[in-house]
């Protein structure tokens, strides 16, 4: 795949500059709006509701009931070349928002603390610039927008993407590239990263149960403690990161709760601990599942202990197509110039990776830390507030990047879905 050539650089030029002031004032109203009433995953009715109506006024005739609350949409002049797939998520977070906010959820408990109201908002952005462009030149491929329910997940239930997937919506839709972003507070406003490889790490969770007899803690030869045995495992677990895994690649065990015992003076039966493991590849991935499952039952065994050990299965790293990623970091150079990296990749993970698991594409992060609006605080955190200058930002990358995509002659890449 070569690089941007003139023809998509001038679409793209001809088709941004056109009616940007109302587009970003557009993009900005539909942040805000969107932003007062998060939903959590797969309740996201009132936000397709938004989404459809915000689609509808610039002429367009989405599908809803995409796994749910999902929707869809293929923007108009669609030409013969490839077909590109952007996504925006939808899904808020179970979190009460600061009270000092403006605008502010409107809905006690739910807060829009990731950003998605953002990638709704600039994604929403593509479409009205596409259908407000006033070209008359018909668009070089197929361009779609899916709004995608529930990537607020883990391992308990299939996420929106997952969902997605198995439902055979890439083939029916014929999608050869999917491309999405997320804005990032860990990065300067103005900064993009687009890695050849792994962007963000796989998620799974685990929980280890351990049990043994309780006992008075003056007697603790006539009792076994799951506390003392609880207490190795979390230690234990980290030789894994620390002797078994490459030290130029990263990864992370992480014990997030531990639970046991009532009362200072009593040695309890039972012991539990829940924890995140993460990977930046499939198999460091089913090395570090392997060896949690392991330590534990070897820590059990040396105390003389039962323990039941589940691996919940989560997400997948995200892992970008390198000529696809090359591709979109020289289609957005023009607007981010030296701002355009390809790394460092984050330990945060993403269900766009079931996605890229499927299909070639590139996934982007955003950088939108900007002190003077605030935006300076981690993803849900209840202070969370997104920089109003990245979303404009936003659109530009992510249209410049399709249309680098479905540019006339680019050809197909190895693996291309066009040769499936």
């Amino acid at each position: 795949m070569r690089g941007m050539g003139d023809e998509a650089r001038s679409l793209a030029e001809s088709v941004l500059v056109r009616d940007r002031a109302a587009r970003e004032a557009a993009v900005a109203a539909h942040q805000q709006a969107l932003h007062r009433f998060p939903e959590l995953a797969f309740e996201e009715h009132r936000t397709a509701d938004y989404v459809e109506q915000a689609l509808r006024s610039l002429g367009l005739e989405p599908k809803r009931g995409v796994v749910g609350t999902g929707l869809i949409v293929e923007l108009p002049a669609a030409g013969t070349g490839p077909t590109v797939l952007v996504r925006a998520d939808m899904d808020g977070l179970p979190i009460e928002e600061h009270a000092g906010h403006d605008p502010r959820s409107e809905h006690a408990g739910r807060m829009h603390a990731c950003g998605h109201d953002g990638h709704m908002a600039i994604v929403l952005g593509i479409a009205h610039a596409v259908c407000r462009s006033g070209l008359e030149q018909a668009l070089p491929g197929r361009l779609l927008l899916l709004f995608q329910p529930a990537e607020e997940g883990g391992a308990a239930s299939p996420s929106g993407a997952q969902r997605i997937v198995a439902s055979g919506l890439l083939d029916q839709e014929r999608v050869d590239y999917v491309l999405g972003l997320h804005l990032w507070s860990y990065l300067p406003l103005g900064q993009v990263i687009i890695p050849d490889g792994t962007v963000m790490a796989s998620s799974d969770e685990f929980r280890i149960v351990l049990r043994g007899g309780g006992g008075h803690a003056a007697v603790p030869h006539q009792a076994s403690d799951v506390v003392l045995a609880a207490s190795e495992l979390v230690v234990t677990l980290q030789s894994i990161v620390a002797r078994e895994v490459d030290p130029v690649r990263p990864a992370v065990v992480s014990v997030g709760t531990l639970h046991a015992g009532t009362a200072p003076n009593v040695l309890p039966e039972r012991a539990e601990l829940t924890g995140t493991l993460r990977a930046p590849d499939a198999p460091t991935r089913e090395l570090l599942r392997r060896r949690v499952a392991e330590i534990a039952r070897a820590v059990a065994g040396t105390r003389g202990l039962t323990v039941d050990v589940e691996l919940g299965l989560g997400y997948p790293p995200t892992v970008n197509d390198a000529q696809v990623a090359a591709r979109v970091r020289d289609a957005v150079r023009p607007v981010f110039g030296e701002g355009v990296l390809s790394g460092p990749p984050t330990m945060a993970s993403e269900d766009f990776a079931c996605y890229l698991e499927q299909r070639p594409g590139a996934f982007c992060l955003l950088g939108m830390q900007d002190p003077a609006a605030g935006a300076i605080h981690a993803h849900h955190s209840p202070q969370f507030v997104i920089a109003p200058r990245a979303l404009p930002l936003g659109v530009e990358l992510l249209l410049r990047g399709a249309l680098a995509l479905i540019e006339p002659g680019a050809g197909p890449i190895e693996g291309d879905a066009r040769e499936r």
